[in-house]
């Protein structure tokens, strides 16, 4: 009787045990695609410790457009906020004249050198079009910007932040300020952006896991032919895939050998262009294989 009765209190302690590892594993939430005030994000990076932990985020990567400036100062705010954060950049490139953004992630959260230099670059580049962009705004629409505040409150500047700006000096939604930046406007003035081999290739001599970031946003031959370039990972999990998206880069990774990525791309503007943090994420199973590969410090 007492033998039974150990095998019964045995059997209920690992089946709490299992229940509770499971739960842990779906429970975790990590988020590999985010966004600060040094570049087009709206919150600080310190800002950004507190959405996580009010999304329930466990764990998540900050991406900012062809910056790295924000990387070593969330660093110093993570660990008293008991939230993991992966350092790391969304690179800007072109393929057949499509955008095509790469997320870098840096191993044991160590900037790579020679993308802070390339950062530093992009920042003067950026900042000269925006000059030149918000001018052709104000004297061919007629509209009120206000420099100062555009160059105050991101270090580095994108058409995003000029949207913004564009919007709260004239009192018009995001979606309203959407044409003065678009690529149809008349104030329009393209980026210099690196081919997307020179950008993967520029990663890859940096040594960061290399992530194609929305590709439900590009024609699926696309998709295919720069995944072929030599990049690690796909992001198959991303708030406006529809239909089959999700199945398809998953198989699309399968079949090249890819690590699988997924990111809420969140800029702060959640509900009207991007989505909340914590909106698409990996669970601690799915995250491992990414893990594993991001050195030392995450072992």
């Amino acid at each position: 009787m007492t033998f039974l009765l150990t095998r019964k209190v045995i059997f209920l302690f690992i089946s709490i045990i299992k229940y509770d590892i499971m739960h842990m594993v779906i429970k975790m939430k990590v988020d590999l695609h985010n966004h600060s005030t040094f570049s087009d994000g709206l919150y600080t990076p310190k800002e950004l410790l507190q959405i996580a932990k009010n999304n329930g985020v466990d764990v998540f990567a900050l991406t900012d457009h062809d910056s790295v400036f924000g990387c070593d100062i969330i660093q110093k705010w993570a660990e008293d906020a008991n939230i993991k954060v992966i350092s790391g950049m969304e690179l800007s490139t072109e393929y057949k004249g499509k955008s095509v953004h790469i997320v870098c992630l840096f191993k044991n959260n160590i900037v790579p050198q020679s993308l802070i230099e390339f950062s530093y670059q992009k920042k003067e580049e950026r900042k000269k079009r925006a000059i030149q962009m918000m001018e052709n705004i104000k004297n061919i629409y007629g509209l009120k910007i206000d420099m100062k505040a555009l160059f105050e409150d991101s270090e580095v500047i994108t058409r995003a932040n000029m949207l913004y700006n564009i919007a709260k000096c004239n009192h018009l939604t995001h979606q309203e300020a959407e044409p003065y930046i678009s690529n149809e406007s008349k104030a329009y003035i393209p980026s210099t952006k690196l081919s997307t081999k020179e950008g993967i290739t520029l990663a890859k001599q940096c040594d960061c896991i290399t992530i194609l970031a929305h590709p439900c946003l590009l024609p699926r031959s696309y998709v295919e032919e720069i995944v072929q370039m030599g990049v690690d990972g796909i992001e198959i999990r991303y708030p406006k895939n529809q239909g089959d998206d999700e199945a398809y880069f998953s198989h699309l990774a399968d079949q090249y050998h890819l690590l699988k990525s997924a990111g809420s791309d969140f800029h702060g503007d959640a509900g009207t262009k991007h989505a909340m943090m914590g909106t698409s994420t990996l669970n601690e199973e799915e995250f491992e294989p990414i893990r594993k590969r991001l050195g030392k410090l995450w072992k």
